[in-house]
């Protein structure tokens, strides 16, 4: 099941940044919200299986734009997200909160 809210991770160069992905599914259609550094990015996107989705959306940044394509799988109470942008592709990790 994708639906709920997780506390997420993304590790960088310059360290963890952390924040809350949620994601909420009706039928094939999923939608949810991102929020990080006191940003809030809305998406929506497709059900892939009963466990995956993909998304797309941009984020603006205090450093600029960033358009992304995500893939996102939950195992359990865990989420695993591939994030693909303009910036680079970068693997974010969740846990349902």
């Amino acid at each position: 099941m994708l639906d709920g809210k997780y506390a997420s991770s993304l590790n960088t160069p310059m360290g963890a940044i952390n924040g809350t992905i949620t994601l909420m599914s009706n039928g094939n259609n999923v939608q949810g919200v991102i929020e990080v550094m006191g940003m809030r990015n809305q998406f929506r996107g497709m059900k892939t299986k009963e466990n995956e989705c993909s998304f797309k959306g941009n984020f603006n940044t205090p450093m600029g734009n960033i358009d992304y394509t995500a893939s996102c799988t939950v195992n359990g109470n865990m989420l695993e997200l591939m994030a693909n942008t303009n910036k680079g592709n970068f693997k974010i990790q969740g846990k349902r909160i």
